[in-house]
Formats: structure tokens, C-alpha cells, sequence
């Protein structure tokens, strides 16, 4: 009998944490608060794709590669005239073919052979942005890429840029909670569970993997290629194997469970790093301290201390009902 109480309460917080981050630029005191959520909505679609691929049991510590493609791919064609509007999806496309190939060889590795060549992919990535400097500017980079342009508005300017961004964000966000609930996500979390038993069962965990690695891989290409556009520069830096490790802690301290732990990490730890650019060697020393707290004392994620706290109210209203019927 809870159940239709509580979900209106969701979509009605859903709602209003929607309507808070559309209003942002009129909220927000200064475009640097307005940076930091253009950043956050980049870096939430980089942790859901990151957050499909371990739905379905597996850990890319390649991530930051695919994003660095994308971001290239879409940066080369958009500055030999292509629309960036259409470049954007080539980038996803193409990031999500290679995941498919590399995907399909790769993912019928057990154990940590996986998280190894995943790793080798995103080294390998930066190598050859540094090696083809006559096409990838070498380690200058490309300056310059042309910004997003829809309908001839050209979303030049901070505050411009963000709706563009948000409507991305939250795309991703609506489509990854579709993907949660359809049959092939509930047999990427059957996957991840027991594989062997899944396996039984008669499903291709192998093809589900590949499939949710192609999707993750591709939104990490698709956010790459749109983190390119708003800073209109990429360099073999933008995305290194520190990025890679910054969304998988983002997706431990949130919680992979649901959608809700992405969202939660990403706002926890997107404004740590632009807040403590001064003191840049301190960066990752906060990031190890705050995923080894969590793994210690929320293993689940942030997200499910909600669940825990609402468990708890329920064993404690359980008891206190069956010590009032016990009462004469």
C-alpha cells in the first residue's frame, strides 16, 4: 500500500532537482558555478556509460581512451566543415564500434585480463594522439574546434552551453534507467551476479557484456566529443588513466546499483578537483582517502544509505507493531 504514495514523492523530487538545474543560469552568482555544472553534466554521462559496463559485471579502466577518441573523432571532422551537431553522434558511433571489435575479442577473458587490456587500450589511445602530430597536433593538441551549433545558434558562451549540456545529461540519465528495467538489463544484472548460473539458464553472457561495453564505450565517445566542443581544445591529456580512475571512483562513492549512485558521485566529487586546481598534487590524495572510507563504511555507495535508513524504519515500525499486538 506504500508504493503509490511513495512514487509520486520520487517523480516529484525528480521533478523539482530538474526544474533547480534548468534554472541554474539564473541562480547561479558567477558562469563559474555554471562551469561546474556544464562539467558535472559531462562527467555524469562518462559515469553511467562507466556504470553500464559494471552492470553487466565487468570494470573498464579504458574509459578515459574512448572519450579521447570520440573527442578527436569529433574535433578532426567538425574542423574540416563538418556540422559538430553531427560529429557528436560519429564520435559516439565510432567509439562504440571499436568497443564492439576490441569487445568481442577481449570479453571472453575472466578475471583482471580484461581490466589489463582495457587499460592498454587508453595508453595506446594517448601513444598515438602524441605519435600523429601531423593530424592530432602531436601534444599541442587541436585549439580551435568550432563550437556546437543548432539552427544557427551557435552555443559559444558558458550559459549557453549548459541547457545544451543538461538535456544531454539527463537523456542519458532517462535512457540508462530504460535500459535498467528492459529485459537486456535484467540480463546484464543477472550477469553480473553469477555468470556461470546465467549461462546456464541459457542466456549469451558473453554477447550481453560485449553489448553493454559497446553502449558505455559509446557514451563515453558521445560525452568526449561534447566535453571537446564547450572547452574547444583536446590535447593526448584530456583524458589520461587519472580520468579513467576519477569516474570509477565517482561510480564506487555514488553506488552502482541504480542511476541514483552516478548522480550522487558526481556531485559529490565533480566540484573537488576545479575547487582545489591550486593545490593540484592534492587531487588524488583526496579521491584515495574518500573511495577508502566509502569501501569501508558505505560499501554500496552513498546512494544506499537512503535504502538503510528507510530498512531500518521499516524493522523498527515491524517491531513496534508486533510489541503492541503482544501488549493486552
Amino acid at each position: 500500500m506504500k508504493s503509490p504514495t511513495i512514487k509520486p514523492l520520487h517523480y516529484t523530487c525528480v521533478l523539482v532537482a530538474v526544474a533547480l538545474a534548468a534554472l541554474l543560469p539564473w541562480l547561479a552568482p558567477n558562469q563559474f558555478y555554471i562551469h561546474l555544472a556544464t562539467v558535472g553534466c559531462i562527467n555524469l554521462m562518462l559515469v553511467l556509460g562507466l556504470a553500464i559496463i559494471a552492470r553487466a559485471g565487468q570494470l573498464s579502466m579504458g574509459h578515459g581512451g574512448f572519450a579521447l577518441v570520440g573527442g578527436y573523432v569529433s574535433a578532426l571532422l567538425s574542423m574540416k566543415g563538418w556540422p559538430p551537431l553531427l560529429t557528436l553522434f560519429i564520435a559516439g558511433l565510432v567509439a562504440a564500434v571499436i568497443a564492439a571489435a576490441l569487445g568481442w575479442i577481449i570479453l571472453r577473458l575472466r578475471g583482471v585480463y580484461f581490466v589489463l587490456v582495457a587499460f592498454a587500450f587508453s595508453q595506446i589511445a594517448v601513444l598515438l594522439a602524441l605519435d600523429m602530430s601531423s593530424i592530432t597536433g602531436g601534444a599541442n593538441g587541436l585549439v580551435g574546434v568550432p563550437p556546437i551549433s543548432i539552427f544557427g545558434h551557435v552555443l559559444r558562451a558558458k550559459p549557453q552551453f549548459y541547457p545544451f549540456a543538461l538535456g544531454c545529461a539527463l537523456t542519458t540519465l532517462l535512457l540508462t534507467w530504460l535500459l535498467y528495467r528492459s529485459p537486456l538489463g535484467t540480463m546484464m544484472a543477472a550477469t553480473a551476479e553469477n555468470q556461470r548460473l546465467t549461462e546456464s539458464s541459457g542466456i549469451d553472457t558473453h554477447r550481453v557484456q560485449v553489448i553493454a561495453f559497446t553502449i558505455g564505450s559509446g557514451i563515453a565517445g558521445f560525452a568526449g566529443a561534447l566535453s571537446t566542443h564547450y572547452l574547444r581544445f583536446i590535447s593526448p591529456d584530456s583524458y589520461t588513466f587519472w580520468e579513467s580512475v576519477s569516474y570509477l571512483t565517482m561510480l564506487v562513492v555514488g553506488g552502482r546499483d541504480g542511476v541514483l549512485g552516478p548522480v550522487v558521485g558526481v556531485l559529490v566529487l565533480t566540484p573537488l578537483p576545479e575547487l582545489l586546481r591550486s593545490t593540484e598534487g592534492l587531487q588524488h590524495i583526496i579521491y584515495g582517502t574518500v573511495l577508502v572510507l566509502c569501501l569501508m563504511f558505505v560499501p554500496n555507495g552513498l546512494a544506499s544509505i537512503v535504502q538503510m535508513w528507510r530498512a531500518r524504519q521499516r524493522v523498527t515500525t515491524t517491531s513496534a507493531t508486533l510489541v503492541a499486538g503482544e501488549v493486552p
